[in-house]
């Protein structure tokens, strides 16, 4: 039986998590191993030179007290999974990972984390903003896995960000587009004079994502796109010189 290692950024409470078990228990034998608390914009990160606490919640069923979605997948990978997961699944998140939000995205993050270690994974993320339905992104995802794990030796280290819009019309495999955000820094100083800040901002439409996941998402389709692990620029290796301190 296939074996699959399941882990998100939202969390043990996170609403695209049981929907997810369901369906890829049809398929595989599945472990959870998810942050205690919501962990978004993590990224890649990791804890180091501390300990963090692992609770059982029930069977094969386990959550990290302020590990990041990449210390779940590390967990499980160096402890008690090595050696035995075919697929690591990480989501579904509970809003779109597109563009650029794939650096930022604890979800692919987690799902970076197994790519490196020469694992097929996939981060799955909805295709619209807090989605409250993800019975049908499950059975796509479940359908995803199930061609993924038949083809794993052909997909050893993949990486794969899925994003799943509802009422979805089809899959199309794309590169990423551009997600443009109106940022600002919103300061609070108290009364000793100490300075607190707070990133916020909202997303702004972009062009130039013709046949992109932002495209595909935006037109109905379920957008696919593999990831590099390695992120050399190549094209620019012969490029960049330095010569007495100068480019």
């Amino acid at each position: 039986m296939y074996k699959i290692l399941i882990s998100n950024d939202d969390g043990m409470n996170g609403l695209g998590l049981r929907p997810l078990i369901k369906e890829l228990s049809k398929i595989a034998k599945v472990y959870v191993i998810v942050p205690k608390q919501q962990m978004s914009g993590k990224g890649h990160s990791i804890t180091l030179a501390r300990h963090k606490k692992v609770e059982k919640i029930e069977k094969d069923f386990y959550i990290i007290n302020g590990g990041t979605p990449a210390d779940c997948v590390k967990y499980g990978l160096y402890s008690f999974l090595k050696g035995k997961i075919d697929l690591i699944v990480s989501g579904i998140n509970d809003c779109p990972n597109l563009g650029q939000d794939v650096i930022y995205s604890g979800t692919v993050g987690a799902a970076r984390e197994g790519a490196l270690k020469g694992i097929p994974s996939i981060a799955v993320s909805a295709g619209q903003m807090y989605t409250k339905e993800y019975k049908q992104s499950a059975i796509a995802t479940r359908q995803i896995c199930k061609i993924i794990l038949e083809n794993k030796k052909k997909l050893s280290g993949v990486c794969l960000n899925i994003n799943i819009p509802e009422n979805y019309k089809g899959l199309k495999i794309v590169p990423l587009g551009l997600r443009a955000y109106d940022e600002n820094i919103e300061v609070l100083v108290d009364k000793k004079g100490n300075f607190s800040y707070k990133l916020s901002g909202r997303y702004i439409a972009s062009g130039k994502n013709k046949n992109t996941d932002v495209d595909m998402i935006d037109s109905g389709y379920i957008s696919v796109t593999p990831l590099q692990t390695d992120q050399t620029h190549f094209s620019l290796l012969n490029k960049v010189k330095f010569k007495n301190g100068k480019i």
